[in-house]
This record gives structure tokens, C-alpha cells and sequence, in this order.
């Protein structure tokens, strides 16, 4: 079958060799061609090689030379797949398996959905694939709050096939060319975290809703650059979770931008106290440390 559109997939790698090559592979056997598959290594090592070996002829591999973060080095791959012509970005983590039929569905969701510019799948735990990680984001903009709909609940059959949502997860999403050439690229600035969201709430600024493709489903096994209990999860959500809610709300009056910061603070200093990972001196710390950069105006990678 001819498919008239482009899609070209980017996959991003910090020093997670073997899980990229998963990645590689379970795109490799989509149903729905890829005509391009992009592999950007985001670090200041050249390692990663020798395990795409089994690959290497049907990738393009980009060496960043340094750790640009998951929004820099994600829109190394989306500009290299924008300059070969893709009418779609396919973003993929490589920590996320790809089953064969979820491309087409995330396709046909962009396709069916009006305005419709971000898809994203339901995203369920390789560790735990009978129960949900994400349907999709919500955001409150008069709290800031953020959560993954669905998160920790059984995995049912009865998903509907599109459904609006206000963000999705930057594990993977297919992302029209007209949505980059709209908003840009994703915010360097976050570095690490709640750029994803940042995105999908640019877009929908600029009339492209996200939907969330109820039938696409892959399998995301977070935390494997970073660290799953790293405490220096906890600086980048504070810091970006404040970042993102004034660029979401920038005409907020003085009183309310001040009781959503205070909000957000206290949603990241309970996260940190009850969150495994590290002492909880240095989780509090940490938190701590992503506020203070934040009011200081310091973003991009830890200070």
C-alpha cells in the first residue's frame, strides 16, 4: 500500500545502547512504514555503534557530542527529520516498545480527529503491562496541576478510538509538520521534564488539539537515562513545573500567579517526601534547590 504522507521516526538515546536498539526494532516491524528512522545519541561518548550494528543500514544515526538534555537532543532529530521532507515526527523514546499496529492508529487518529496536530498512545509499564501509566495529560491552569489520566488503573478494552486530551506523553508522540512550522520546536529551556506538555499546550494555543489514540498501545519503562530514584527527578520538576505553568498562564494577575507557585511548591515537596529514591534530606533538597534556580530565572541543564 502507498502512503502519500512521510512519517519519520526519532529515537533518543543516553548511554541506554541496548534499550535503543529494542526501540529500533519494534519500529522496524511497524505495519505502517516508516521512510525514515533517526537515532540521536545525546551524549559527549560515541558508544552506541557497535550495539546498533545488527541496524546500522536502516538508521541515521546523529551524534550530539555532549548531553543536550531530552528537549535538545529530541529537536536534533526533529529538525533532521524535518529537513528530509517529513509531513510527520514520530518522537520516541528509547526506553518505549512500539507494537506493529500502533503506528497506523496514532495516523489515523491525526487524520480523523478535526484539528488534530499531536497524537499520542496509551502508554502501560513494561514492567507492569496490565496496568496504565498514561491516557493522556491533564492540566488545571488556576493550580498548575498536572496528572497522567488513568495512571495506576487496570488496562481495559473499552478505550475510545480519539479523545481530546491536554497533553501527552513525550515517550512517543506523532507530531504533524504544520504544528513544528506553528509553535516551533520543544523549549530547551526545560532541559528535562514538562516539555511535552509545554508543547502540546503551545499547540493548542495555536488551534492543533492532542488526542489521545485509544487504540495504540506501547510499552514505556521510565527512568532508564536519568535514574528511576535519582533525586535530581525532583530539581527538574520543580523548577519546570513552575516554568511551565507561567508559560501557560502568562496573563495571570499577581495574586493568582502567586497561589498557583505556592500550589506547585507544596505538590513538589510532598511528592519528595513521600517518593522512593535517595535520602530524604536529598530529595527536599533537590526540590528546594529546582525552586530557588527557578525565582533566580536559571534553566536549561542543573546548575
Amino acid at each position: 500500500m502507498k502512503h502519500m504522507t512521510r512519517i519519520a521516526a526519532t529515537v533518543l538515546n543516553y548511554r541506554t545502547p541496548d534499550e535503543t536498539l529494542l526501540a529500533v526494532k519494534s519500529l522496524l516491524a511497524s505495519r505502517r512504514p516508516l521512510d525514515d528512522i533517526i537515532v540521536v545519541n545525546n551524549d559527549s561518548r560515541d558508544d552506541t555503534r557497535d550495539g546498533l550494528k545488527d541496524v546500522w543500514a536502516k538508521i541515521i544515526y546523529i551524534h550530539t557530542g555532549s548531553n543536550l538534555g531530552f528537549s535538545g537532543g529530541t529537536n536534533v532529530g526533529i529538525r533532521a527529520a524535518l529537513a528530509r521532507g517529513a509531513d510527520s515526527v514520530l518522537l520516541v523514546n528509547s526506553d518505549v516498545i512500539v507494537p506493529p499496529d500502533a503506528v497506523e492508529h496514532l495516523e489515523r487518529c491525526l487524520g480523523t480527529t478535526p484539528d488534530a496536530g499531536i497524537a499520542g498512545p496509551v502508554v502501560v509499564a513494561r514492567s507492569e503491562p496490565d496496568r496504565i501509566a498514561s491516557l493522556g495529560m491533564s492540566y488545571a491552569p488556576s493550580t498548575g496541576r498536572m496528572r497522567h489520566r488513568g495512571y495506576g488503573a487496570s488496562i481495559g478494552r473499552d478505550q475510545p478510538e480519539a479523545r481530546v486530551v491536554d497533553g501527552v506523553s513525550g515517550c512517543l508522540m506523532l507530531v504533524k509538520r504544520e504544528v513544528f512550522d506553528a509553535v516551533g520546536i520543544f523549549d530547551e529551556e526545560f532541559f528535562f521534564s514538562f516539555e511535552d506538555l509545554d508543547f502540546c499546550l503551545k499547540a493548542r494555543r495555536a488551534g492543533f488539539a492532542t488526542v489521545l489514540a485509544g487504540r495504540a498501545t506501547v510499552y514505556h519503562e521510565g527512568g532508564q537515562s536519568l535514574g528511576a530514584t535519582s533525586p535530581r527527578r525532583f530539581y527538574f520538576a520543580a523548577r519546570n513545573h513552575l516554568l511551565l505553568a507561567r508559560r501557560a498562564e502568562p496573563a495571570a494577575g499577581r495574586f493568582r500567579s502567586w497561589i498557583r507557585t505556592c500550589s506547585i511548591v507544596m505538590l513538589n515537596l510532598a511528592h519528595a517526601v513521600v517518593a522512593p529514591g535517595g535520602s530524604l534530606p536529598a530529595r527536599l533538597g533537590a526540590a528546594a534547590s529546582g525552586t530557588r534556580d527557578y525565582l533566580a530565572g536559571r534553566f536549561g541543564s542543573e546548575s
